[in-house]
């Protein structure tokens, strides 16, 4: 070796020596007050004892996610938004009727903590003498990540007559970012799943995204309807995260126990404080405004008992090439797979879901009258028709197919297929068509709302809020203008006969509506029932329902995914609140492979074309609402929003669609999605099976991986 190259080497040797001590000391120490309590294969978990922060390490990059900020000296904020920062769990808690609760924390309020570790986590008993409240709380990792629980039993309240638990948050700064510091994103459960940036908003956002899980909680919160606006999307799957990208480190939050009475928050900078969070608030106690009388004057109460709800919250981590939507959507899969959330659903074969209106109703001169959109004749010959033209494979749904028609017949409490229809000879004709060829045929069934005027009597089993004032909304419909709802009670009652009444006349499946997307407090046999004794009740009737027939379900809430033979209905995107960077296909991801998912309708899409890629996008599948006659007809009912259903006019689109998108299928087989890429308005989607998806949702032209894409354009790339 000659003398310049020993020298190199030397130099070379030299640089290596001084590197490594340079890379370890820009490491981030953690600091002493933390102590390791437990680890997996690819983290590292710290516990600061007297607060029960934690931090997380990543053994491969030694990066870290903090629960709680670190330099609260610094921060502008108050004493109050410190201590719910520097705090692992927070708690409110209720002076008497005061409507605004009180934050009980580590580091204003007076508080006992006496930790024992386990050596995969903690239990902590928790005590706040000067009110009388304590508590149990328990941490455990494993390989997925770590989980909390706060048990109800737990919970003890001394002078519960003055001092009550309100809420609690659960390391509700897990992963927390300042000001644009960090590069990355939240996620927040809004229809599909959407992304908000970690950048310095300038203060530009005044409100929080905060929404209820499962939906607007109707006996609590009053609601002002209109015929025009939107309402945000409900929040169906409770997981919310925080994606540093820079760091690469995830952590996904999913709530195990406790959906019925939680909230999902995400805070930009520039709201209320100058960190971007997210998390997830469970409400045990509320105060509301009890009517007096007819003057409208009010008083303060606070709900009876707290809510039945032991929490169990997840915390998925992930680091490297999979911290991020994707890889957090994916390994929340794993996770609810393991745990039965998707029951024994299969993904079937490629089909398209077609949903036919039977009959609504008209006001006319000497009462009401039916109308006739789609008798049962006219649905056997679209389904031939569509199956002379290729459609092989559709799931069918029959929607006002009984006597009073769509919103006539609610709730649907009878097996009585409508005369104008063609009656039950008629529907049992149909229903032996589907089978012919090869497809399922379900009847939809709605046993939570209620018309008053054709069922008069079942106004002394409607739903009551917790002020046991009775809950209605307008419809904006020309013939019926209110709509209420059944008490779970009496809808299960119902539901029961009318599944009944369904299997002796051999129907094998139905669609269920309205049960599988509320979630509410209310107010029945004279005292507060709160959210979970709903959803025990209608979990009960969904499970015996799927025990007789299939069962699918309609914007379905993700605790009763396990009875689902399929979904029906579900987002396609999200409500475009103005933080939102752009949505992003979590539901999709989360689903792929274990239950067959079908989206919003296609004929009501202001861009078809968009709603077309996104099917692609997602591996998704299309849902048509049909018609044989001209929903001109519709006019003067109460689905007079209902303009463009007719079946000739889709003839042509729907075998086109059909076969465009089963060749997709056929490539993807039974394999689910892996990863999912944006790289500006191109998107890459890869399959288990080695299949990538690349799609151009932009304006002009693209490339991305080499491969090119026209505006609008989609391109399949198998495994050679």
């Amino acid at each position: 070796m000659s003398g310049g190259c020993k020298a190199l080497c030397v130099l070379l040797v030299i640089c290596m020596m001084m590197a490594c001590p340079l890379a370890l000391a820009e490491k981030t120490p953690i600091p002493q007050e933390y102590e390791r309590i437990a680890e997996n294969s690819r983290f590292n978990l710290y516990l600061k004892k007297d607060t029960l922060a934690v931090i997380v390490e990543s053994k491969a990059s030694g990066n870290l996610l903090y629960s709680t900020v670190q330099n609260p000296d610094e921060m502008k904020d108050n004493a109050t938004w410190k201590g719910f920062y520097q705090s692992g769990i927070v708690m409110e808690y209720l002076d008497g009727v005061k409507t605004i609760p009180l934050q009980a924390d580590f580091i204003n309020t007076n508080s006992q903590v006496d930790v024992t570790l386990t050596g995969d986590g903690y239990i902590a008993k928790v005590s706040y003498p000067d009110i009388g409240i304590r508590y149990e709380a328990t941490l455990k990792m494993d390989e997925l990540g770590f989980s909390v629980s706060i048990p109800k039993e737990s919970i003890v309240e001394e002078m519960a007559d003055t001092y009550a638990v309100a809420s609690f948050y659960v390391y509700p700064f897990m992963g927390y970012s300042y000001l644009g510091q960090d590069t990355g994103y939240m996620i927040i459960p809004d229809g599909q799943g959407a992304l908000i940036e970690l950048k310095d908003n300038e203060e530009r956002f005044s409100s929080p995204f905060d929404r209820p899980v499962y939906g607007t909680n109707i006996g609590v919160e009053t609601s002002v309807y209109s015929d025009w606006s939107k309402e945000a999307e409900p929040v169906i799957l409770p997981a919310f995260g925080m994606v540093h990208e820079d760091d690469r480190m995830a952590v996904l939050g999913f709530i195990e126990n406790g959906d019925a009475a939680a909230r999902i928050m995400a805070y930009p900078n520039g709201v209320r404080m100058k960190f971007d969070w997210v998390c997830a608030k469970y409400l045990y106690r509320l105060v509301y405004s009890q009517p007096t009388g007819p003057n409208s004057s009010t008083i303060s109460m606070r709900t009876e008992h707290a809510r039945n709800i032991d929490i169990q919250q997840l915390f998925l981590l992930e680091e490297g090439d999979t911290a991020n939507y994707a890889g957090l959507a994916c390994a929340l899969r794993q996770y609810m797979t393991e745990k039965g959330y998707f029951g024994e659903a299969e993904s079937s074969d490629f089909d398209i879901a077609v949903d036919f209106l039977g009959a609504e109703t008209e006001n006319y001169v000497l009462g009401r009258q039916s109308v006739p959109m789609t008798s049962f004749s006219q649905a056997a010959e679209i389904l031939e028709d569509l199956s002379q033209n290729g459609v092989k494979h559709f799931s069918v749904t029959y929607r006002g197919w009984q006597e009073g028609g769509l919103s006539g017949a609610l709730p649907t409490d009878a097996f009585a297929p409508a005369g104008s229809l063609g009656g039950g000879g008629g529907l049992k004709q149909l229903m032996s068509t589907s089978e012919t060829l090869g497809n399922s045929l379900s009847l939809e069934a709605d046993f939570l709302h209620l018309n008053t005027v054709t069922h008069p009597l079942l106004f002394y089993s409607s739903f009551k809020m917790i002020t046991s004032q009775t809950w209605s909304r307008p419809t904006f419909g020309k013939v019926f203008d209110t709509m209420y709802c059944l008490t779970p009670k009496k809808s299960v009652e119902i539901g029961r006969g009318t599944v009944d009444q369904m299997a002796k006349h051999q129907v094998q499946g139905v669609a269920l509506t309205g049960i599988p997307a509320l979630m509410s407090d209310y107010y029945e046999s004279d005292h507060y029932q709160d959210s979970t004794v709903m959803l025990e009740q209608f979990e009960t009737l969904v499970r015996e329902t799927a025990g007789r027939m299939e069962v699918s379900l309609e914007k379905a809430n993700c605790y009763l995914w396990r009875y689902a033979a399929a979904l029906r209905r579900m987002p396609v995107a999200g409500s475009d609140y103005s933080y939102v960077k752009r949505d992003i296909p979590f539901l999709a991801i989360t689903l792929s492979g274990k239950i067959p998912y079908y989206t919003e309708y296609a004929n009501f899409q202001a861009n078809t074309h968009s709603y077309f890629l996104h099917l692609v996008e997602q591996g998704t599948r299309p849902s048509f609402l049909l018609t044989a006659e001209d929903p001109i007809k519709l006019q003067n009912t109460n689905s007079n929003d209902i303009y463009s259903s007719r079946y000739e006019l889709y003839r042509d689109m729907i075998p086109s669609w059909y076969e465009e998108l089963r060749s997709l299928h056929e490539k993807l087989g039974s394999s689910v999605i892996t990863d999912h890429v944006y790289q500006g308005d191109l998107v890459r989607v890869t399959w288990s099976n080695g299949t990538k998806v690349y799609l151009n949702f932009g304006d002009g032209e693209g490339e991305m991986d080499g491969v090119r894409l026209e505006k609008g354009a989609y391109k399949v790339v198998t495994q050679p």
